[in-house]
């Protein structure tokens, strides 16, 4: 996740509301500003547009019915407008309910808010994926004709909505601006679908119809469909709460409240231009369209023109979720960079989304769908009847949630006018609207709600798929259990914090013990080499000194040699004590960690002789063993380096050319001349049992050994081809291994040096 920067969203009581909370600081590497006023006004047409969609699929009836949208515009959205407008000229940031709350009344309220206000935002693509069913069924009479029944089946609804409702959560995880302009266009799109329907009812009136406004009678003030129409205007508080949960990325702070202002008429007249469309609709008597307005269309238009418009509706509902599901997965991204939820929550993708809080929404909703539409009728054998009561309970619970949230808000505002009056005293440029008529729209607002929960806890959507009697258990088990799970996780964030504290720290003693015991190990591993070492260093500086030994006693007990015979002797003794001073500076190199370049001492050597007298140097052992040892070098060849040190490495090379290979098998010491650069290329060739392929990377390093030799002696140092390497390189030179690792095939070590250039 990306790290946070000490940056936050400015306030205009940046000092007074305290420390800012996490979710509160933003950086461009979290949640970059990209939103434009015109995102932000589209975001807000298109909820708006979604509404008055909404009412053209609920129930109607009388002019009673209808001045519920009315009540509801002046009781609840208008003051719900003018409060968050006031919030976000306090502060404007992502999760808005939750950061207000959190700052009114502390942060266990302000979880508990956040919850009431996003949960219902979830269910909200639930219903998104019904109205697509619906639209997918109209299409299908029109094609079909009206006893056509598609999608009439749970499961074939839920082939539908999972995959919707899946793709809905893909295309929120993409970049936020692709999909602000593809919600542009397909809001052109329903404009155009929109003007349509509009011109089918001026030609309807035009043909001759009357505008007959129906009557008004006292059970439609109260009643199932009143209950209805009243929870859907809770719907309208969409066109609020997105933009809200987006204010902290727009470009400019004051951006939300400038669309704020001018948008709350214009929504109020969108849901009015609505009622007077869905009028003339109803108007034209019983539809065979789940959709009126659709209906009017076909009548005005045809079939065709109305599955165009259609399939238009099917892509604005698909844009609609995604906004939703982008806008609210926000507030699950705050709570968790205030580690009221787990940090995973707050992961970003490479598009800069939240994917893992998108995930966890989408997954939410498609679990509710699955047991909806494949599961529960499966379960309880009622078919679609069940599907339609777990949708109509899920919406009813979705209203009695956002009430709450909406309540809390209206408790918010007064909170902190009352905490901050004397700061308001001082600067009255905070209050974006009077004072009175903020404490106005607090008192009708909390008003409404409180009457809306009561209205929606009360009569049942439908009394004939669910009783009144058995609607008020419903209700209750539906939101306790969300209310429940949202004072728990409000309750205990210090829990979930201690708990993930708990966790990093088991981690990290767990990573200490392991690297603990890994050091131990090592530790064991070096005491055994070490004494591995000084066994083999013993044994290999036993071997020239019995060499001198035994020729400096024969000159001792032979007075009557012959000179040549002496100088041989003498030879002999001479190279056993050259093998001394290999082993010594093997030693040597040991106990360093690098060889040191600049102590070299680099001249030019003919390669030959050097090589020729390595062999010579290992005679008792190869006549000893019935070897054929071939030394194939061209005199010519002339190399650039420290003659100790090429010494010390055809040594190496060598004695593992014996230790690791059969006796009386061949060993093989050829150069080659490389032109470019211009290098001398040695090659130490055996024929024993090559080194295994899962070895060879690892051979040259420190204190790595292969099997007991071929002799079952002793093991090597582990040292030799580390220390060989490094002169090596030491000298401007590369050592390579070749080995199919097949006994028999044996192994070729070539290491490179620089060419002498031609003496003047």
């Amino acid at each position: 996740m990306s790290t946070l920067k000490a940056q936050h969203t400015s306030s205009s009581l940046p000092s007074t509301l305290g420390e800012p909370l996490r979710s509160v600081q933003r950086t461009d590497e979290l949640l970059p500003r990209t939103l434009s006023r015109v995102d932000l006004l589209t975001i807000f047409t298109a909820i708006v547009f979604f509404i008055t969609y909404i009412q053209g699929t609920l129930p109607h009836g009388n002019l009673g019915i209808y001045i519920y949208w009315l009540i509801g515009a002046l009781a609840l959205f208008v003051p719900s407008a003018i409060v968050v407008r006031q919030f976000n000229h306090f502060m404007a940031v992502d999760g808005s309910i939750y950061v207000w709350t959190q700052r009114a009344f502390g942060s266990l309220w302000g979880f508990f808010a956040g919850f009431c206000s996003w949960f219902p935002g979830v269910l909200v693509l639930l219903f998104t994926g019904s109205l697509v069913v619906s639209l997918i069924q109209d299409i299908g009479i029109l094609l079909a004709g009206p006893h056509t029944h598609w999608l009439a089946e749970p499961w074939q609804q839920g082939l539908v909505i999972v995959p919707f409702l899946a793709l809905t959560g893909g295309l929120a995880l993409l970049p936020l601006r692709p999909m602000m302009r593809l919600t542009q266009a397909t809001l052109l799109l329903y404009g155009a679908g929109a003007l349509l329907i509009g011109a089918a009812g001026v030609a309807w009136l035009l043909q001759g119809h009357t505008l007959h406004v129906p009557t008004l009678n006292g059970d439609a003030l109260y009643g199932q469909q009143s209950n209805i129409l009243f929870s859907a205007i809770l719907f309208t508080l969409l066109a609020l709460g997105i933009p809200c949960n987006v204010a902290a990325e727009m470009k400019r702070r004051d951006d939300c409240n400038s669309i704020l202002g001018p948008g709350v008429p214009l929504a109020v007249v969108a849901y009015l231009l609505g009622l007077l469309g869905l009028l003339i609709a109803t108007l034209q008597g019983h539809s065979i369209l789940a959709t009126p307005v659709l209906s009017l269309l076909n009548s005005v238009f045809g079939a065709p023109l109305t599955i165009v418009v259609a399939l238009l509706f099917i892509a604005f509902v698909l844009m609609i979720a995604v906004i939703c599901n982008i806008a609210f997965s926000r507030t699950l991204f705050a709570f968790s960079l205030d580690h009221r939820l787990p940090l995973h929550l707050a992961n970003m993708n490479r598009h800069g989304a939240p994917s893992f809080a998108i995930s966890i929404q989408t997954g939410i909703v498609l679990l509710i769908a699955i047991y909806s539409t494949f599961i529960g009728p499966w379960l309880y054998d009622e078919g679609l009847g069940h599907t339609q009561r777990v949708y109509t309970v899920t919406i009813a619970a979705l209203a009695i949630l956002w009430c709450i949230s909406m309540l809390i808000l209206f408790l918010d505002l007064p909170v902190l006018l009352y905490r901050f009056r004397d700061l308001i005293a001082q600067r009255p440029t905070i209050l974006a609207t009077p004072r009175w008529l903020l404490y106005l729209c607090c008192v009708v607002g909390s008003l409404a709600t409180l009457v809306a929960i009561c209205i929606t806890f009360t009569i049942s959507y439908d009394e004939v798929l669910i009783p009144d009697r058995d609607w008020v258990i419903y209700m209750s088990i539906s939101t306790l259990i969300p209310l429940f799970i949202g004072l728990l996780g409000a309750a205990y964030p210090r829990m979930l914090r201690g708990l993930h504290e708990q966790t990093a720290a088991a981690t990290e003693n767990a990573r200490l013990y392991q690297e603990l015991s890994e050091a131990y190990a090592r530790l064991s591993e070096l005491d055994k080499l070490k004494d591995a070492f000084i066994a083999t260093a013993s044994h290999e500086l036993r071997t020239p000194l019995t060499v001198v030994q035994g020729y400096l006693e024969l000159l001792c007990q032979l007075e009557n040699l012959d000179p040549q015979t002496q100088r041989s002797f003498l030879y002999k003794a001479h190279y056993a004590c050259e093998e001394l001073v290999l082993l010594q500076a093997n030693i040597m190199d040991a106990s360093q960690l690098q060889i040191n370049a600049a102590a070299l001492h680099v001249t030019r050597i003919p390669l030959k002789g050097v090589c020729s007298g390595i062999v010579e140097l290992f005679e008792p052992w190869i006549l000893k063993e019935q070897r054929q040892v071939e030394v194939d070098i061209a005199p010519e060849i002339v190399v650039q380096a420290d003659e100790m040190r090429l010494k010390q490495i055809l040594r190496n090379l060598f004695a593992n050319a014996l230790r690791y290979s059969a006796e009386k098998t061949p060993i093989r010491i050829v150069a080659t001349v490389e032109e470019a650069p211009p290098m001398a290329r040695i090659s130490v060739i055996d024929r024993g049992a090559g080194i295994p392929v899962d070895k060879q990377q690892v051979i040259f390093e420190r204190f790595v050994r292969l099997e007991r030799d071929m002799h079952g002696l002793h093991r090597g140092s582990g040292l030799g081809l580390s220390i060989t390497r490094q002169l090596v390189e030491a000298m401007q030179g590369t050592i390579t291994l070749t080995s199919s690792g097949i006994a028999g095939e044996g192994s070729t070590f070539s290491f490179t040096l620089p060419l002498a250039p031609p003496s003047p």
